[in-house]
């Protein structure tokens, strides 16, 4: 799943995870604020579930891994880009 454009980056959203749990941990903020926190810090774990489950699916495209969590083989037909690449004279290819 893509972020939303309003959602912070998965690195943006554990560093302010990360400054979340030092300020619930120490004590200092009142109960409203503390749920505030809590709340805002559950939001940020839910944006960053999200965007490890869209960043899984995109390596199991990638890698060829099927749902069951084996790999899903299929033949490879590679063509070299500097194939696709060479300027044609008279019809030929150049070699």
């Amino acid at each position: 799943m893509t972020p939303t454009p309003d959602a912070p980056r998965f690195e943006q959203a554990m560093a302010e995870l990360e400054r979340i749990l030092r300020e619930l941990e120490d004590g200092t903020a009142t109960l409203e604020e503390s749920l505030a926190k809590y709340e805002r810090g559950v939001l940020l774990v839910r944006t960053c579930q999200e965007q490890l489950a869209g960043a899984e699916q995109k390596i199991r495209l990638l890698a060829g891994v099927a749902d069951d969590g084996k790999p899903d083989l299929k033949e490879f037909a590679h063509t070299a880009a500097i194939e696709k690449a060479k300027p044609k004279r008279n019809g030929k290819a150049e070699e």
